[in-house]
């Protein structure tokens, strides 16, 4: 066995990231020896000093190969509708009888993204969200034609599960524990159904750093496979060229083959999210990877098979991108004592022109803009004076602006000030030492599906490395004239906040998108933003009663899209229904808590309450029945407490303008004493 000889560097990127606790295994194959080397900065549990994580979304590339063994048998093929697999699976878009196994794999099914209703629960691993998937989807649309393009699709890898249970009539968790953990020789791979309240399942901290109860990711097809790095490793083992064990290399060649050639569209393969990463290939190293984020685990797994090397990082906080970062770096330690250096490229020379053509006033407009599915922005872009482009970032807390400059490879490069207001005059043109950092680049496409704007260049992290990245990132959208009475009945919610209520009590939703706010867009018209702690939706006003997403983008900027139905419930309650499957009410509806309130009676399974000024910074004695929660938020709609940390204790605080949430099983109590 044979070390990695810098991992105290590994260890100190490790550090960077902020993880509390992380655990990084690269494990090399040749015919002389194994290389493999385990970095830990906390004390571990199993028996090789390793916790078990949750891998999140590399959970997908387990589904994946799941179903490829399937195809390998010839009990599944790969273009063939899904609707031979699974009968029941129907949509209200007749569309949905053209997708096949491969578009659920490589994200071009055109389903509209996630259905997180009870996704991930504390200390609870009931199946509704997997019992429910196909009635959600059958209420919904299609973003796109089937095929059309990729984004990224968490749902599309709970219906690979569905594929693998309905062919095999297997539960998926024996499936994965016989077929995959059993044929690769792992001992500490499982689901939330068989690894439930494991002793050595990695601990969970809050931001503040409280021990909370274990957060299980239920939708286990593209999110809930659990286990060490080194199992993790040793799967991405299973596709090294000429192993055979778990897949044909047939089948492992059609899962790393990128699906489209245009470079600005999403990276991916079957399963795998970057079937050709940028800065390997240009080192002549085919390299495979797949990141994953659940609400406290993150993962990432890199595979170069014919160089038979597999990198799996693993962490309890931080994040998929810093654990990628990790894994390039152990990646390459282990490619150069192969003789194989990786360099980065070098940034390009950039020519700036002076003046920018009448030919560019056909981009002027404004754009939905997503990058990397971090929320909505409306973008107002315009050429002032034909000197250079002034983008207005709209959202629904603020608005700022960027500027960038014509270059003569006719794309956009950023300024690092703007230019209005800067005291640096145009006359004299612009100086490239004043573009800001990095090698960011923005260009535009005119097309039959409509004009986009397109982002290139790197993802810079300071001390861990960067990210190459070439996406279709905004498009062009209209006003959205709708009659006066429709606008002015969602005109009514303007500003008001949502509260959910439709998910279970364990559900971490209600920690992560338990209020939203409706806020109607002023800078074009027709259209309304949701604002939440999750970030921003752009909605385009369909009627009176439906908002939809109006995104388009050829890529994963189009990933889990939103549309909200408003209706009315059977008590003549007003709610609000996401095709996410989430349920939330208006806040102006609900009680006040104050010293008069002496229990909480759940009629079905949540009740808010505003926090009364008469009762505001007094403690508040809670007794809670079994299978509750309490969580308490403040005037920020931020949660300050929460049952789900261990030991919390049964006395809650009562912040000035918060609100507190009862959880439950329908006809609970709970007893309060002030």
């Amino acid at each position: 066995m044979k070390h990695i000889k810098n991992i105290a560097a590994v260890m100190a990127l490790l550090m960077l990231t902020g993880c509390a606790d992380a655990a990084a295994e690269t494990s090399a194959k040749t015919e002389n020896a194994d290389t493999a080397a385990t970095a830990l900065s906390a004390e571990t549990n199993t028996d090789d000093g390793e916790y078990i994580y949750c891998i999140g979304s590399v959970s997908k590339i387990y589904s994946t190969a799941a179903v490829m063994q399937l195809v390998d048998e010839g009990k599944v093929g790969l273009d063939t509708p899904i609707t031979e697999y699974i009968p029941d699976f129907t949509m209200a878009d007749e569309r949905y009888k053209d997708i096949t196994v491969r578009m659920l794999m490589d994200h071009t099914s055109g389903l509209m993204g996630s259905t997180r209703m009870n996704s991930n629960l504390y200390d609870d691993n009931d199946t509704y969200n997997h019992d429910h998937l196909l009635g959600n989807l059958a209420g919904q649309r299609l973003k796109a034609d089937p095929g059309k393009y990729a984004a990224y699709c968490n749902d599309g890898f709970g219906l690979l599960e569905l594929i693998v249970e309905n062919v095999t009539g297997m539960t998926y968790t024996d499936y994965v524990r016989e077929n995959i953990s059993g044929k690769i020789g792992v001992t500490y791979t499982g689901t939330p159904i068989d690894m439930f309240r494991n002793d050595m399942l990695v601990p969970s901290f809050s931001a503040g750093g409280l021990p909370l109860d274990t957060s299980y990711c239920v939708t286990i097809g593209d999110g809930g496979i659990y286990a060490t790095a080194s199992d993790t490793a040793k799967f991405g083992a299973a596709f090294f060229t000429g192993d055979e064990t778990l897949i044909s290399d047939g089948a492992k060649n059609a899962m790393s083959t990128r699906w489209n050639d245009n470079e600005y569209c999403d990276d991916n393969g079957l399963g795998w999210d970057e079937a050709e990463m940028l800065r390997y290939k240009r080192n002549g190293v085919k390299v495979v990877g797949k990141g994953g984020d659940v609400m406290m685990d993150h993962a990432f797994l890199l595979t170069a098979p014919d160089e038979k090397i597999s990198v799996a990082v693993l962490s309890n906080g931080g994040g998929s991108t810093q654990n990628g970062l990790v894994a390039q770096a152990l990646m390459d330690v282990v490619l150069q004592e192969k003789g194989i250096s990786i360099t980065e490229e070098e940034l390009p020379e950039c020519t700036i022109l002076d003046e920018i053509p009448d030919e560019y006033k056909a981009y002027e407009g404004m754009y939905i803009m997503n990058i990397m599915g971090e929320g909505d922005t409306l973008c107002k872009v315009t050429f002032p004076e034909n000197k250079y482009l002034h983008m207005e970032k709209i959202s629904s807390r603020k608005t700022t602006c960027t500027d960038y400059v014509l270059t003569a490879d006719g794309d956009f490069a950023e300024l690092a000030y703007e230019v209005e207001g800067s005291g640096t005059g145009m006359s004299g043109g612009f100086d490239k030492r004043l573009l800001a950092g990095g090698s960011s680049r923005l260009s535009f496409e005119k097309n039959a599906d409509g004009t986009f704007m397109k982002i290139s260049g790197g993802l810079f992290y300071p001390g861990l490395g960067s990210y190459d990245i070439k996406t279709y990132g905004g498009q062009m959208i209209e006003e959205n004239t709708v009659g006066e009475n429709v606008l002015s009945s969602i005109k009514a919610f303007d500003g008001k906040k949502i509260l959910l209520v439709g998910d279970k009590y364990s559900s971490g939703n209600y920690e992560g998108a338990a209020i939203a706010q409706l806020r109607v867009v002023k800078d074009l018209q027709g259209y309304v933003f949701l604002m939440g702690n999750a970030g921003d939706f752009l909605l385009k006003i369909s009627d009176s009663k439906h908002l939809v997403s109006p995104k388009d983008i050829p890529s994963s900027s189009s990933r889990d899209l939103l549309d909200i139905t408003l209706d009315t419930d059977e008590n003549g309650r007003l709610t609000i229904k996401t095709s996410f499957g989430t349920e939330y009410i208006l806040a102006e509806n609900i009680p006040v808590f104050d010293a008069s309130v002496k229990s909480v009676e759940l009629t079905d399974n949540a009740a808010w309450y505003n926090v009364s000024d008469s009762i505001a910074n007094t403690p508040v004695t809670v007794t809670r029945p079994e299978n509750s929660a309490v969580i308490v938020f403040n005037k920020f709609d931020e949660p300050i407490y929460t049952s789900h940390v261990k030991d919390a204790g049964d006395v809650i605080p009562m912040p000035k303008d918060g609100k507190v949430l009862f959880l439950g099983e329908s006809g609970a109590s709970f007893e309060i004493k002030v």
